[in-house]
């Protein structure tokens, strides 16, 4: 891969034709975005779920690939090229050459995050991306299994998760594990003084809504303003055991907008961690697994790590990653055009059987180690990958595992329902139905 001048660029890659064009809008981008990108909606999960969308979006490719061999597709499109990802060879070699040629910061992601944190990282030009960014990865502890403060967010994992486990109740619900979840994200990220404040949850996901929709709905700057007031007043006065208080307060770098993503993505990392509750509760070795490693107490719990990634593997949280060329780069068997959308249709790789054996299965080992590094290049990219690799890709996993180690130990999860079968893992898992049977551990 080079970039050169147009006068030496190779012929074009191959296109798609009317029918693959239309095949791709309506079974792969329509159903994707229908569920909501930025914030999820309950009804299109249902449907996701009931008619197996997803597995339907990933045959979708497969016979895209079929037909047209491995190399990037150029979907023909009026006014903006798009090139569709076939090979996870080529997905690697995007994610490792981010930000140049491919930068992050493409015109449909500033549409959407726009809506809540238009100075974010993530749609900052390239100058602007390298001073953010060591910011992220320092806050987020980037690189390192255990964050600096770890022993206060178990504690923090136990206080506020704990509660729903002592409830009484025998099932565990997402209505009542998002509950407790939304109260530990606004202590980790803003701190103590934040964990009540339900109404700062409810302006972010207000404006994730119309994210969802990206340049078709209207920016609400009155909306953003009062959450970013609100971020501003804990961050005047941050608690030292929060992310927060481990970033910058320079208005140069528009904090409210970094933490902003924050709060977001903790959202989905509560959605990957309670469908591996799920999964758990299928899968008694890989459970009890998961326990003895909680009551060994160290904080840092690899396999549990692994069983997340899994659960970010068999149903990702973020479907789509998506680069922009901003000039002409040259590719093999082909060219990508300037200001081009290079799309990565992340379930298509994750869940494909003809080129990944266990796509179907819970294969937690398949992330032992630091083998996990190297899966870029069979296309599995929980995290992303590459330069642009989500700062929390160690954050996430440990906040993860204290909330299994919790409810594992707490209490003895006997079913599921919708229930998962061992070796065959559904190819949408609505966790807005999922249920978990609780019972009073053997140990109590």
């Amino acid at each position: 891969m080079r970039t050169t001048t147009d006068a030496a660029m190779p012929p074009k890659l191959p296109a798609a034709d009317l029918a693959d064009l239309l095949s791709v809008m309506t079974r792969v981008v329509l159903p994707t975005f229908g569920k909501g990108v930025i914030l999820r909606r309950p009804s299109m999960e249902r449907l996701a779920e009931r008619f197996a969308l997803d597995s339907r979006e990933v045959k979708t490719m497969q016979a895209l690939r079929r037909k047209h061999g491995s190399l990037p597709l150029r979907l023909p499109l009026p006014g903006r090229p798009i090139i569709l990802l076939l090979d996870p060879a080529d997905v690697a070699a995007v994610l490792t050459h981010t930000p140049d040629p491919f930068e992050t910061n493409t015109w449909e992601k500033r549409a959407a995050l726009g809506h809540f944190e238009p100075g974010n990282v993530l749609i900052s030009d390239a100058p602007r991306r390298a001073t953010l960014r060591p910011l992220h990865e320092a806050a987020l502890a980037t690189g390192e299994p255990v964050h600096p403060c770890g022993e206060a967010f178990r504690r923090a994992v136990e206080e506020e998760l704990g509660p729903i486990l002592l409830s009484g109740a025998w099932e565990l619900d997402w209505t009542a594990f998002s509950q407790g979840w939304s109260l530990l994200v606004r202590r980790l990220v803003l701190g103590r003084r934040a964990r009540e404040d339900q109404a700062l949850t409810e302006c972010l996901n207000e404006l994730r809504r119309r994210a969802n929709w990206a340049f078709f709905r209207r920016q609400s700057k009155g909306m953003r303003q009062r959450l970013h007031d609100v971020i501003h007043r804990y961050l005047a006065d941050p608690d030292p055991q929060s992310l927060a208080a481990r970033m910058p307060a320079d208005p140069a770098i528009a904090p409210e907008s970094q933490i902003a993503q924050w709060l977001f993505a903790f959202d989905p990392a509560g959605m990957a961690t309670f469908r591996t509750l799920s999964l758990l509760a299928a899968h008694p070795d890989a459970r009890n697994r998961c326990l003895a490693e909680a009551d060994g107490g160290a904080l840092f719990r690899p396999f549990a790590r692994q069983c997340l990634m899994e659960s970010l593997r068999l149903w990702p949280t973020t479907p789509a990653i998506l680069r922009e060329t901003r000039r002409p780069v040259a590719w093999r068997g082909g060219s990508l055009p300037a200001d081009s959308l290079v799309l990565i249709f992340t379930p298509f790789f994750h869940r494909d059987e003809e080129t990944f054996a266990d796509a179907h299965r819970f294969a937690p080992e398949i992330w032992e180690g630091a083998a996990d590094h190297a899966l870029p290049l069979a296309g599995l990219v929980p995290f992303s990958a590459g330069p642009a690799r989500c700062p929390a890709h160690d954050l996430v996993p440990m906040i993860a595992g204290f909330a299994l180690g919790l409810v594992l130990s707490r209490k003895r999860l006997v079913a599921t329902a919708p229930g998962l079968a061992p070796g065959a893992m559904p190819g949408t898992l609505d966790h807005y139905r999922i249920r978990l049977r609780l019972e009073d551990h053997p140990r109590s």
